[in-house]
């Protein structure tokens, strides 16, 4: 189709599949989304690396249909088809620079397909990051790690089907491209599926919390409390960002094991009895034994069972000291006893910020580590521990 009437026929084809593609977004967990959208760009790279390309990777952006252009008001498609666009010239300038024209088959030229998906990969998720970034007052690196790490299998495993697209439309043409497409598809379905098995963890975690709160009435409100105060001690200590998570899904379930203790128990005004005490100093077995059940959680079992021991050995159930706790609950035992002080409770009024800290620094060094109560008071201003005191109970799936 070397004609001008072939040659537009090639780009309203790529053009659709681009289109098509990019209506079938899968979100990522920091911000963003990842379509099949790039097997296409670079199958049309790698066909005809010109100003064809570049419309074909900026039309994807500009149309998506169905919900996905519900979804996403005017400015969003307009900074998508602009990324896409940029991406897409940066690595037609890598292929221009190789001197590669046409289609080839041959090592070397396979070699520099593969640096030209890279360096659009690279540029794509770059874009992205900064505009995140911006937009959500986040550590651009933070939700570069993130992307990238979720991101970057999406784009290996679409590499090599958009070289097939390019191989089996160059040598019959349009049909069987679109057969190609339904493969395609079920590439899609697949992350999706991967990344739904991931919300489905988050939401058997919120289950669990709500099974509690709806039990506890001090609870409601107070894991997912302790889980933000705990991420805010984390990232002050620079934490990477998995163990950041992981922290997350233990500080708020660090109570789950109260759901084994009777409501007249939690719920009792007054002074508790010997026996009662020890019901209540049983919830972080309880809580151990009811999450190393849940397969994909099991490692935060023993921060859940230690985040009552004291840094001076005087804690429960093990009455291990010092550095002996595992960091994660010794973080979650500073933002628990934060959270403990200002609160109300039937029986007092919870204290301010300001007498709450002094209170952590008179403990320091007996009931908690002094070092992350001193974190905890540079990580955690008056206006910030004010709007984590009097929020309203937060969706854990909801971002840092």
């Amino acid at each position: 189709m070397n004609t001008l009437s072939g040659k537009f026929k090639i780009l309203f084809i790529f053009g659709i599949l681009a289109v098509a593609s990019e209506s079938l977004p899968v979100a990522l967990p920091r911000g963003g989304f990842v379509t099949v959208n790039y097997a296409v760009c670079f199958s049309a790279a790698i066909l005809f690396p010109s100003c064809g390309a570049l419309i074909v990777s900026a039309v994807g952006g500009l149309f998506p249909l169905g919900k996905a252009s519900k979804d996403a008001p005017l400015y969003k498609r307009v900074f998508n088809g602009s990324q896409y666009l940029l991406s897409q010239a940066a690595a037609l300038y890598v292929l221009k620079l190789t001197g590669i024209e046409g289609f080839h088959t041959k090592v070397f030229p396979l070699i520099i397909y593969i640096l030209v998906a890279f360096v659009y990969m690279i540029t794509n998720i770059f874009i992205v990051t900064i505009a995140l970034g911006f937009l959500q007052r986040k550590s651009p690196w933070s939700i570069w790690i993130s992307n990238m790490r979720w991101a970057l299998p999406n784009f290996m495993a679409l590499v090599p089907v958009g070289y097939l697209m390019a191989l089996i439309f160059y040598n019959y043409g349009a049909l069987g491209l679109f057969l190609l497409f339904i493969p395609l598809l079920v590439c899609r379905h697949s992350f999706q599926l991967y990344m739904d098995m991931r919300e489905n963890y988050l939401n058997t975690v919120e289950a669990l919390v709500q099974a509690l709160e709806a039990k506890d009435k001090y609870t409601s409100g107070h894991s997912a409390r302790v889980g933000k105060l705990a991420v805010a001690i984390a990232e002050e200590m620079k934490m990477n960002e998995d163990k950041t998570e992981f922290l997350k899904y233990a500080a708020v379930l660090h109570d789950v094991g109260k759901i084994g203790v009777s409501e007249i128990i939690l719920n009792k005004e007054g002074k508790l009895l010997d026996s009662e005490w020890e019901s209540i100093r049983s919830h972080p077995v309880i809580g151990e034994t009811i999450i190393k059940s849940i397969k994909f959680m099991f490692d935060i079992g023993q921060v859940v069972r230690h985040h009552h021991e004291r840094y001076d050995g005087k804690g429960y159930p093990d009455g291990i000291q010092g550095e002996e706790i595992p960091l994660e609950s010794r973080i979650i035992a500073v933002a628990d006893t934060y959270d403990a002080i200002t609160s109300d409770r039937s029986y007092r009024k919870g204290k301010t910020h300001e007498e709450a800290i002094e209170e952590l620094k008179k403990v320091a060094g007996s009931q908690l580590d002094p070092k992350l109560v001193e974190v905890f008071c540079k990580a955690v201003t008056t206006e910030s521990a004010y709007q984590v005191m009097n929020a309203g109970k937060v969706q854990i799936v909801s971002s840092y």
